[in-house]
């Protein structure tokens, strides 16, 4: 084989292998969570004794820490300056739905058992956990309870995402815009 065509092919698998080394695993992962103001048919109520229920595990969750300055640290929330779905936000609250939690922080995900990160919103009206990992793709999985009218309804999903797209999942009542962004 000849030296252009080993270089060619050398480039080529670089190329592949690169989204793989991307980042080296640090993200920033800004999440809004929102919901609509109206009651949809088909929300079923969670219920904690059906055979398959899962409540989300909060126990061993962690919180995000306040941010204290650059350079980020793990779990450490990003300041609002940083966010990016300012504007996704203020749009949905234009549109008559209602902005639940708008947060994001600072993660290496590595891909092995990655810690989960506990939500709870300032009106105590979601609860739960959120997981980010890394194989090929991003994996976020929410496992969200939204209390409303004394009924608890859960988000949980698991969705695989790239990186730098804003990534939409879907609830009857209630949903999440998600935004990962490699550093």
């Amino acid at each position: 084989m000849t030296n252009p065509i080993r270089s060619m092919l050398c480039a080529l698998l670089l190329c592949l292998a690169a989204p793989t080394f991307a980042a080296n695993g640090n993200y920033t992962i800004e999440v809004v969570i929102f919901a609509q103001n109206g009651y949809n048919a088909g929300a079923l109520p969670f219920d904690a004794s059906a055979p398959n229920a899962q409540p989300p595990a909060t126990s061993g969750a962690r919180y995000i820490s306040s941010y204290n300055g650059s350079p980020y640290s793990q779990l450490e929330a990003m300041p609002s300056s940083s966010f990016v779905l300012g504007d996704d936000a203020a749009r949905l609250r234009r549109e008559g739905y209602q902005i639940l939690w708008h947060g994001g922080w600072f993660q290496n995900v590595s891909t092995g058992r990655n810690p989960e990160i506990r939500i709870n919103s300032a009106d105590g009206n979601v609860d739960g956990v959120i997981r980010v990992d890394r194989s090929r793709y991003l994996h976020f999985k929410p496992n969200l309870l939204l209390t409303r009218g004394g009924s608890e309804y859960q988000l949980k999903q698991s969705r695989r995402m790239r990186s730098q797209e804003l990534h939409y999942l879907d609830h009857p009542l209630f949903g999440m815009l998600v935004y990962a962004r490699p550093i």
